[in-house]
This record gives structure tokens, sequence and C-alpha cells, in this order.
């Protein structure tokens, strides 16, 4: 049996040396490669599925085919030569070759390519969509809750020693109340960053997030369009009939006989100007539909954009009363009173709170940015 990688596939390429460039661009620009090797389909279910359906098309159309047939011939007479007539059965053995099926194969197969690729991007893409305006929290509570959890030992430490002053009657209960509070605000801080996190690794499916918007919804259009084309491109084949056939018939006698079929259809000009058209519909309905992922991400690059020209602002904000708290502490450190050790407590305890906070909204900033398409 003839596979894709035998002769009769190395005789079509000669008919078609260059590859489209189009799918490998459009991938390249999203960020995703995009590899024909068997082992990259692996984890890909769907674009095994796509290319396994693909070539079991396109196997019939590469292989050539054998046929027996029977037939009558007419009797046929010559003017000339009464005698030369021709009459009976025939009984006939012919192997058939299509080179345009065989572009129709590998027609197939690029196409399956360009359903896989846009397939490919379609799971990239429900990713980003899924998450929304939630990107960049998981790694955010990540990143405070490491910072808390540095400090913790920290504050607990703290409490202990203001407990140890009210029992030795050198603080009072109020001091006691307000660092316990304080701990138990951490500490449900730490609780509500547990839940975020549980919720978000629920979501997460360990793809990095995109360098750009904006490119992500290009590389969308390209592929969904390059499979428009594809389509085209198979149904562009429909209009060429060119079919070799040869074989042995034989009655009362044997012999063999070769047959070359060539045929065009004329409504291949009106075919092209009607796929064009579709491929420009196709393009106005990915770019003017509310519902099209391209409009769905330019929400989202918007939203990301509004995020983080706020956070930037919390982030000055949180940077000034941290300046503040700075200098208050720097100036408690050099007092030795006890009136100023709950005061420097208390204001520890702030500062790794807001500076926890900070941590969360400096990462924010860091993976949001790049999605509101800002370098």
């Amino acid at each position: 049996m003839l596979t894709r990688h035998d002769t009769l596939l190395s005789l079509f390429h000669r008919f078609h040396p260059r590859r489209s460039l189009s799918l490998a661009i459009a991938a390249l620009a999203a960020g995703i490669t995009i590899t024909t090797e068997a082992t990259a389909d692996v984890r890909d279910a769907t674009c095994q599925r796509v290319r396994a359906e693909a070539e079991s098309e396109a196997a019939l159309l590469y292989a050539p085919r054998i046929q027996l047939e029977g037939a009558r011939a007419p009797g046929v007479v010559s003017a000339g030569d009464p005698a030369a007539a021709v009459d009976g059965l025939q009984a006939r053995v012919v192997l058939a070759l299509s080179p345009l099926d065989m572009m129709r194969g590998r027609a197939v197969e690029r196409l399956a390519d360009a359903e896989c690729a846009r397939e490919r991007l379609a799971g990239r893409l429900d990713h980003v969509l899924a998450l929304g305006d939630r990107h960049g929290e998981l790694d955010a509570a990540r990143a405070e809750l490491a910072y808390l959890d540095a400090h913790a030992g920290e504050i607990d430490a703290l409490v202990s020693e203001v407990v140890d002053r009210f029992e030795r009657q050198r603080a009072t209960a109020l001091e006691v109340a307000e660092l316990r509070g304080r701990r138990a605000a951490v500490r449900r801080r730490v609780a509500e960053l547990h839940h975020t996190h549980a919720v978000l690794e629920a979501l997460d499916t360990g793809v990095a997030p995109p360098s750009d918007l904006s490119e992500l919804a290009r590389a969308h259009d390209a592929a969904a369009l390059e499979v428009d084309r594809r389509k085209a491109a198979v149904r562009g084949l429909e209009a060429w009939r060119f079919d070799v056939r040869g074989g042995v018939a034989g009655a009362d006698r044997a012999d063999w006989f070769a047959v070359v079929e060539v045929g065009y259809s004329f409504g291949q000009p009106w075919q092209r100007g009607a796929d064009r058209r579709a491929v420009r519909a196709r393009a106005a309905e990915l770019t003017g539909d509310d519902r099209a992922v391209t409009v769905r991400l330019a929400r989202l690059q918007a939203a990301m954009r509004g995020s983080v020209a706020a956070l930037e602002v919390e982030l000055a904000a949180i940077d000034d009363e941290l300046a503040v708290l700075r200098v208050q502490r720097d100036r408690l450190d050099g007092l030795d009173s006890e009136a100023a050790r709950p005061l420097r407590a208390r204001l520890t305890v702030e500062l790794i709170e807001l500076e926890a906070r900070r941590t969360a909204v400096q990462t924010l900033v860091e993976i949001r940015r790049p999605l509101g398409g800002a370098s």
C-alpha cells in the first residue's frame, strides 16, 4: 500500500515545491510553535483526530486504483473494410492514476494542519478569556502569601513579647488586644489568599500568559482565515480532471491499452470569485461581531490597561505610606523606653502588611502591563 512518503508522493511534490508559511507566521506571532512531528500531537487529541481523518482520506487519493471491467464492444464497421468489424465481450484489468487526486490528498492534509493550528490557538484563547480580568491574581496571591509566611514568625514574636510585658505589668491590656487584633487580621488575609489561590489554581493550565493580546488576536484571525483558504483550495481542484488509465483487455486475444483524460469546468472563475467573497465575509465576521474573539480580546486589553493605571496609583500610595512608616519606626528605634516598644511593634506589623500588599500589586502590574499593550 502506498503512503504519503512513497514514490508517488515524491512525484507530486514536483507539482507543488513550495509550502505556505502563513500558518507558521501566525503561530509564531502568538508564541506558539507548530510542528508536524507525530510526537507533538500525542498531547493534543483533537489534532490527532483531525490529522488521522485527513490521512485516511488522503491515503486513497495518493494511491493508484486497480479496476476490473467487463465491457461489450459494439460492432464498428469501417467504410473501407467491412471485415474490420469488432464485436463481443471484453474483460479489462485497469490501473488508474490521477495526479489531481494526489494534489487533492495533499490539499486535504494541509487543511487538517490549518484546522489543527486553529484548534491549538482556540485552546490558548479559551484560557485567556476564561481568566478574563483575573490575569495575574494567582501569581500575586502567591507572592503575597510567600511574603506573609516569611514574616509570620516575626509577628508572632512581637505578640509574645507584648504578652510577656503585660504579665510583668509593663504593657496594658489595650496594647495586647491591639497587637493580637492586627495578627488576626493578617491571618484572615492569609486565609483569603489561600482561597483565592485554590480557585485560580483550578483555572490555571500552566500556560504562560501571552506577551501581547493584539498579536494573539491577529494570530487567531490568520489561523481562521487560513482554514477557509485551504477549504477553497480543496474545492478549486474539483474544476479539473486529469486521469491516466492503462491496462489489459482480452476477448479473442489480449492487448494493452492506455487512456488519458483531461477536463476542465468553465465554472471555476465564478467559483474563485465566490471563494474570495467568502473569505472577505469571514474576515468581516472576525472583526465585526461583538462575540468575535478579536472584539473580546480588545475589551480584555482595554480592561488590562485600566487595571494597570489603577494599580500604579495604588502602588504610588503604598510607597508614600511605607516611606512615612519607615521614618517613624527609624525614630522609635533610637528610643529604648517602654512607651516606644508597643508603638514600634504596631508599626512593624503595619509595614509587613503594606509590603506584602506592595509585592502583590507589583506582580499584577508586571503581568498585566504587557497584556494591556504596553512594553
